[in-house]
């Protein structure tokens, strides 16, 4: 299962829906692509909700669960293919990369973003924590 960024806040800020990502951490193998992770760490540290250091060390629990994946020319290419149809589907560029870890490894993803679902032409499973 691929992890976006949006259901990592949930799960670490305890919003609606973390359980879902809880229970997906421990029951199934997760992957995190390495540019997911900087937007994970970017908007936790500019919300104010975490210093770097906190952040780092509420992640480190999850190193056995969650597979930090780099990215490659194969994720950039179909992650190309998702980023020039972001309108009118308001996909961000990290949006993008985490699709196409999933569609690169043959993976389903977990995203708190419900709209993906409704994503035309899409080749991966899509599971929503709300």
């Amino acid at each position: 299962m691929v992890i976006d960024a949006s259901a990592l806040i949930a799960f670490l800020r305890k919003e609606k829906g973390h359980e879902k990502v809880a229970r997906t951490l421990t029951q199934r193998e997760c992957v995190l692509s390495a540019v997911t992770r900087t937007e994970l760490l970017g908007k936790l540290v500019g919300s104010g909700s975490y210093t770097e250091t906190e952040v780092k060390e509420a992640l480190e629990p999850l190193g056995d669960a969650l597979e930090i994946v780099p990215f490659d020319l194969e994720q950039s290419d179909l992650a190309a293919f998702w980023y020039a149809r972001r309108k009118p589907y308001n996909l961000s560029l990290g949006d993008c990369v985490c699709i196409a870890l999933a569609e690169a490894r043959g993976l389903e993803v977990l995203t708190a973003e419900s709209a993906w679902a409704k994503l035309p032409n899409l080749r991966v499973k899509v599971n929503t924590i709300r």
